[in-house]
């Protein structure tokens, strides 16, 4: 009898742990896509953010070049290279420095506007994941593409490496591009937003698309490659461009 009273323990024991495992793992699909998305985002960015105030000042145009009596005609590289000796040059340049040293310095808030989910996923994610890891022979978890479980971004879970930059929500300003016609109280470096990751069925490789802009018609696309590494940690493995503008 008490032979048989431990074999039935036993049996609702093991029984108990079947249904939690199963049950984690009803719930693990978007908790795990979440937990990489985390995991991943402070490399992406990064791999992608910089301060556009910090880049030097543009070279000049031909016809400006050529206003100041450089030959652009036959050779503007020569042109540009001889205006780079002139007194206007190196005065641009201090000029330029003084700002990026202050820049630096300061220690003001640099905020990247979120939107607010990360939603659905592109059309070519599944062929671009196959082909980009085609060496692997992965198969992709196309179940995943039938959900349209989006999930919302906690902006307390986002971490960047430079400590001046803040997070806020899309949903907190205006439309369209009043967004940028607007005049902020907050200097706004960019807006970003992101699609989904797609992964594989092992869960070790995904691929998701990032937005990135800092003004009308002044953005990129990129299709975002990760994977697991031998240590278990989630890496960049190749960032393409997708878009322009």
């Amino acid at each position: 009898m008490k032979k048989q009273l431990g074999s039935i323990i036993i049996a609702i024991i093991l029984t108990l742990i079947l249904w939690s495992c199963n049950k984690e793992k009803l719930l693990s699909k978007s908790e795990f896509e979440q937990a990489v998305f985390y995991e991943i985002f402070p490399e992406i960015l990064d791999s992608i953010y910089f301060d556009i105030r910090l880049l030097p000042p543009p070279p000049p145009s031909p016809s400006i070049l050529k206003e100041k009596g450089y030959d652009v005609e036959s050779d503007y590289d020569q042109a540009y290279i001889d205006w780079k000796k002139s007194d206007e040059f190196i005065k641009i340049q201090n000029k330029w420095k003084k700002k990026r040293d202050s820049i630096k310095l300061d220690t003001t808030s640099i905020y990247l506007i979120v939107q607010d989910s990360v939603i659905g996923f592109s059309r070519a994610d599944s062929t671009e994941l196959k082909k980009h890891f085609r060496e692997n022979n992965i198969v992709v978890d196309t179940i995943g593409t039938e959900s349209n479980k989006d999930f919302r971004i906690d902006l307390t879970e986002l971490n960047a490496s430079n400590k001046k930059i803040k997070f806020m929500y899309r949903s907190a300003f205006p439309e369209g591009r009043k967004f940028w016609r607007k005049k902020h109280d907050i200097y706004i470096a960019s807006k970003i937003g992101f699609n989904r990751i797609l992964f594989d069925k092992t869960r070790s490789y995904g691929v998701l698309n990032f937005g990135y802009v800092m003004g009308i018609l002044n953005g990129e696309g990129f299709r975002i490659f990760i994977k697991k590494n031998r240590k278990g940690k989630w890496v960049i493995d190749k960032i393409k461009e997708t878009w322009i503008s």
